[in-house]
């Protein structure tokens, strides 16, 4: 018995899903078989401990969890560059990575249920239409996530860019007036709290490592790998040189407080230079219809009358 067009297309609609759900799939099968097997050698030591993020949240959380635990792929690099990706985002929490994997599935396959859903209801759509709208959302799901925190990301590492001067002004005023460095840390986290709140959470983790005991020139690398700008990542350059050589440290950070704040004139400086260039369009399409016609409404109306 053969199939009319209108009923292939949900067929090929899920097929298309189903392919592009395949690797996903797969890598939550590995994922899930790997956990299972060190939940088991866990339970055979006694010894498996329980996450203190899963201990106050509800069965529906802890479900959550659960699938984006097992929906992570068992590949470390690529496990790793995801999760710095959300750390620069502000996501911080330990199953971040999990829930990324999770949303990933979820924009695929629920746009195309949805539309399963909602065929009946389109009768008068042709089938090429439908055809293009699923491949549409399979492909703005696969691109969304990405889209967002990539969005987010850039929006703190703005932040973090406008107020870096701010930090580095009370970094030199703390180390000049006889803190050091990591009493300095945790005293600038803490004076920025309210005003850069990203930043103070970033000196904070920062202060936190340094006092765990790790070294100073690799956690001002963590700190500028979390935070994402430039800016950070020429201060922990500039430490480590100036730890290296022996220079002053009240002196190297003045001079590169004073830099910063000549960075951020420049780029106002640069933004008022470029408003010009940039309300150019917007004149030319709504100002010079309205004066055009101001201007020249009058003499119309003097020649109707003449004529």
């Amino acid at each position: 018995m053969s199939l009319s067009p209108s009923a292939l297309i949900p067929i090929v609609m899920l097929a298309i899903a189903g392919v592009l759900a395949v690797p996903a799939i797969m890598a939550f099968v590995r994922s899930w078989k790997a956990k299972e097997d060190l939940e088991r050698r866990l339970e055979r030591r006694g010894s498996r401990p329980v996450p203190q993020e899963t201990r106050n949240v509800s069965r529906i959380g802890r479900a959550v969890i659960g699938l984006g635990n097992r929906a992570t792929p068992s590949n470390e690099e690529a496990v790793s560059a995801v999760r710095a990706k959300l750390l620069q985002a502000g996501f911080t929490n330990q199953a971040a990575v999990g829930r990324y994997y999770v949303a990933r599935i979820a924009c695929v396959v629920l746009p195309q249920i949805a539309l399963l859903i909602a065929l009946p209801h389109l009768g008068g759509v042709s089938k090429q239409t439908l055809l293009m709208v699923s491949i549409g959302l399979i492909i703005a799901g696969l691109l969304a996530p990405d889209m967002y925190v990539s969005r987010r990301a850039q929006a703190l590492q703005q932040q973090c860019s406008a107020g870096f001067p701010d930090m580095m002004d009370l970094m030199v005023a703390c180390v000049e007036a006889g803190l050091s460095l990591d009493a300095s840390v945790q005293r600038v986290g803490e004076e920025l709290e309210l005003r850069h709140p990203n930043i103070s959470e970033h000196m904070k983790k920062l202060s936190l490592e340094l006092r765990a005991g790790k070294a100073r020139r690799n956690a001002w690398r963590t700190f500028a790998d979390r935070m994402g700008i430039e800016e950070a990542s020429s201060l922990a350059t500039m430490l480590r040189q100036a730890e290296e050589m022996g220079t002053s440290l009240g002196q190297t950070l003045r001079v590169f407080s004073a830099d910063m704040r000549k960075r951020r004139i420049l780029m106002a400086e640069e933004k008022a230079m470029a408003l010009p260039a940039k309300l150019t369009l917007p004149l030319i399409i709504f100002v010079f219809p309205v004066l055009l016609g101001v201007l020249i409404m009058p003499a119309v109306v003097k020649m109707q009358g003449a004529l």
